[in-house]
């Protein structure tokens, strides 16, 4: 067992860097062996120095050079990998038995709602030793961690809902608009619902977004509008049951909508005219993005996506 949870951090590429800046004392040499870019390796170093509470390395003419507690260190880390490497040798083969594996995403609930069964579906037909885990994604992408490894893939939103670092990359693997669910009174609602009605009607707003400026609210301020937000809620459902008790309005992403209870009396509608649409998108590190996990968890969320295009 760990003593620390920050040790809990780390991964075979964090040590496989701290043995090379060991003996080659350069991150750029250190990046050219692993194959990878300068800033991971700086990432990997980052978390290394938190786990082992000590900067490993100090700057000195050029090199890097080692403390104490990195010198007491690698030889304990060494056998770390010398071991890994004899489980590899020594593992039996030709049993027909693939090892279990682990993909970590980091999505918002967009993604459990209107992905995630599909995506278990087919894991367990044609990957049934492999499993997801998943964070839910905050205001920001989680950059730090993408670049290192610790998640495989990020879904946000786009084309331009989230900030991209040079170290990622990213693809739009669906696209999407909103509907309009209210429980608001005195509303005509002919088909849609008009500008005017739109920002009178109380809402309630369903996060975290990507960050505080939402694409909803960025577009009425580019329109010269606002809207008063009642409340703010973690959940989609949850701000659907809010509809129920409350005269009030929610945009919704139009996907959505069969994966949710509709309570009694809320009515569904269009948007006002001009109303923003988006993407969904896959984010990964640029390092590792050709790597097989990556690439077979790429192909699981577009293919889940292929489905729900034709499904409609």
């Amino acid at each position: 067992m760990l003593h620390s949870n920050y040790l809990k951090q780390l991964d075979l590429q964090d040590i496989v860097v701290f043995l090379n800046l060991l003996e080659y004392r350069s991150a750029k040499r250190t990046a050219e062996l692993m194959n990878v870019s300068q800033p991971t390796v700086s990432y990997c170093l980052k978390r290394l120095r938190g786990c082992f509470d000590d900067t490993l390395f100090a700057s000195s003419q050029g090199l890097l050079q080692p403390t104490a507690k990195a010198e007491k260190i690698a030889p304990y880390l060494r056998v770390v990998i010398e071991s890994v490497n004899r489980c590899a040798e020594d593992a039996p083969s030709g049993d027909g038995v693939a090892a279990p594996r682990i993909w970590r995403l980091c999505a918002p609930e967009y993604f459990e709602l209107a992905f995630l069964p599909q995506a278990l579906a087919t894991l367990s037909s044609n990957h049934p030793n492999t499993s997801l885990h998943l964070d839910r994604l905050s205001r920001d992408l989680p950059v730090d961690r993408l670049i290192s490894g610790d998640i495989d893939l990020a879904i946000g939103f786009g084309p331009s809902y989230h900030q991209l670092h040079p170290e990622l990359q990213w693809q739009p693997v669906l696209s999407d608009g909103f509907v309009c669910l209210t429980s608001q009174r005195g509303l005509a609602l002919d088909g849609a619902m008009s500008l005017d009605e739109f920002c009178a009607s109380a809402h309630v707003f369903p996060t975290p977004w990507i960050s505080e400026k939402n694409m909803v609210d960025s577009w009425l301020e580019k329109i010269g509008r606002t809207r008063n937000v009642l409340v703010r809620a973690n959940g989609y459902q949850a701000c659907v049951n809010i509809l129920a008790a409350v005269p009030s309005t929610l945009a919704l992403p139009a996907r959505l909508l069969p994966h949710l209870r509709i309570p009694e009396g809320v009515r569904v509608c269009q948007p006002p005219m001009g109303f923003p649409v988006f993407t969904v998108d896959m984010i990964w590190s640029r390092d590792r993005g050709l790597g097989t996990d990556v690439s077979s968890l790429r192909r699981l969320i577009q293919d889940v996506a292929g489905d729900l295009l034709r499904a409609g």
